[in-house]
């Protein structure tokens, strides 16, 4: 099994067993690998927007001896052939960036996802209940210091309603060590978007309710 940190380890556990899975912005390839590696899936897509990851993907792909991924110059789902993967993975870059590959995606992003956004997390929660998204579950990790959220989601093609704290918490809150760590980091934040509405006269309703379900989850 080829090594994977905290983060990749929860990515790979959250995509589960496929037929193929389309890695979209791949870099060094290490999901699909190990997807092949450990046979939980038969197929992999490799694909990014620059060659310069793509030869990297080779090279881990090359090292490891897995010959049945097929690697993608492709800008998100662009140069994805419709029906040639049953699950998708959107990892390691913004929020909004996030959203707006899958938006461009069109029906090809209709399938299994599992997105984790290294910015903007509420950006992307909005968006996916805004278009037609179920967030099944969500899955956190904690690499360096750092905690990163994995989220997945599938198209119903039904907008789902969602408060302020839902943006920033989700609707899942798994009881683990990783969303405690989780809820600290954006309890920190939001005591900080509180002092600045103070300062300039913003209503802080919400931001109050955020900070007292974090703190009810902290302690």
């Amino acid at each position: 099994m080829i090594a994977l940190d905290a983060r990749m380890r929860c990515i790979y556990e959250a995509v589960g067993k496929c037929e193929c899975i389309a890695d979209i912005g791949s870099d060094h390839g290490l999901l699909p690998v190990a997807m092949l590696l450990s046979g939980r899936a038969k197929r992999g897509i490799a694909s990014d927007i620059n060659k310069g990851p793509l030869e990297r993907s080779r090279s881990t792909a090359l090292k490891h001896g897995v010959k049945n991924i097929e690697f993608v110059l492709s800008d998100g789902f662009n140069n994805l052939r419709t029906g040639s993967f049953d699950k998708a993975a959107v990892c390691g870059m913004g929020g909004a960036l996030i959203a707006d590959i899958i938006a461009r995606g069109g029906e090809k992003a209709h399938c299994e996802l599992v997105l984790q956004p290294m910015t903007a997390y509420e950006e992307l929660r909005a968006f996916l209940w805004d278009n037609g998204f179920r967030i099944n579950d969500e899955s956190f990790a904690v690499e360096s210091g750092k905690p990163y959220i994995i989220i997945s989601a599938l198209y119903t093609g039904e907008r789902e309603p969602y408060g302020y704290c839902d943006l920033y918490l989700g609707k899942k809150r798994p009881d683990t060590a990783e969303y405690v760590f989780f809820c600290k980091k954006v309890s920190m934040r939001a005591k900080k978007r509180l002092q600045g509405a103070l300062h300039t006269g913003m209503p802080t309703a919400d931001i109050e309710e955020l900070i007292f379900v974090c703190d009810q989850t902290i302690y």
